[in-house]
């Protein structure tokens, strides 16, 4: 295999290793914004205060989560100080 090819499949592979790193910390993020949004919504229901519908519920709301979570991170702690913020 010519020195090319190899430095192009190393290459290629570093880069989906660290698309795949991306993927599993939105999805880890996912997991903790929307528990953290879901504690949130029970309190204000349970203190009798109105509780907006999702609007990006579901696979829609994952995918936008997925590709975007450093965005809503960086935002969360600018913010408010904490990632999760809801």
């Amino acid at each position: 295999m010519p020195m090319n090819q190899r430095i192009l499949f190393i290459g290629l592979r570093v880069f989906l290793a660290l698309v795949c790193l991306y993927l599993l910390l939105g999805l880890g993020f996912y997991v903790g914004w929307e528990n953290a949004r879901e504690t949130c919504r029970a309190e204000m229901a349970a203190r009798g205060e109105f509780v907006e519908p999702e609007v990006f519920a579901g696979p829609l709301g994952l995918l936008f989560t997925l590709t975007n979570w450093p965005v809503y991170a960086w935002a969360n702690c600018y913010h408010d100080g904490t990632i999760f913020a809801t």
